[in-house]
């Protein structure tokens, strides 16, 4: 590995604010995704991502403190893409829907969305080597947790919904679960895996409806 491209660089990394750089890092974020999806994460450099995109390396520093900051922050994109998906099926969901078909179906339209994006395993691997699970709350599990667990809950189990560990444990079940699921390999086991997820989502959604 080169010292000179591969180090990082000390100092703060700069937020794009320009619509050039803006277009800048969404290019570079776009890169690690495709080379995430047909290669894997490890092929992920600087110097590849710069080769790509014909970005300098000194400018991809600007914006991402090292590799594993692009890994980071391309993960992110991608379940922001998904929660994405997710909002319109919500909002989509009649009056009188019954809970649990709208847990199935919710739950489905994530899955579905995740499936959907090729790289997202590989990145969805590397974010659980680079980010500890004390720290998780800083990054995307933070928005499934208040933009879609929580308003679900808002709306089907409203007490559940100002329960700050109900909703941190909630999260961390069903995002294990489902991380389980997207991550392995074999169609079987995976159909399985799902059935169990849907299973605990129901059980936890009845237990949250009953906090009093």
């Amino acid at each position: 590995m080169s010292v000179t491209l591969e180090a990082r660089i000390p100092g703060r990394t700069a937020e794009p604010r320009q619509k050039r750089a803006l277009a800048t890092r969404a290019n570079v974020l776009a890169a690690v995704e495709a080379i995430v999806a047909a290669e894997g994460a490890e092929a992920v450099t600087t110097t590849r991502i710069a080769e790509e995109t014909g970005v300098a390396v000194g400018t991809i520093y600007r914006y991402f403190a090292d590799r594993d900051a692009m890994l980071l922050e391309t993960y992110d994109a991608t379940v922001a893409r998904i929660i994405t998906v997710c909002h319109g099926a919500f909002e989509t969901l009649p009056p009188d829907v019954d809970r649990n078909e709208a847990a199935r179906g919710l739950l489905a339209v994530y899955l579905d969305a995740a499936e959907a994006i090729p790289a997202h395993p590989g990145l969805l691997a590397a974010m659980r080597r680079l980010r500890p699970v004390e720290s998780a709350a800083t990054g995307a599990e933070d928005r499934i947790v208040t933009e879609i667990i929580a308003p679900f809950l808002a709306r089907f189990a409203p007490l559940a919904a100002i329960e700050p560990v109900r909703l941190r444990l909630m999260s961390t079940v069903i995002g294990t679960l489902v991380d389980l699921y997207l991550v392995m390999p074999d169609t079987t086991d995976r159909e399985r895996v799902r059935s169990e997820i849907e299973a605990h989502v129901l059980f936890m959604l009845d237990r949250a409806a009953a906090a009093r």
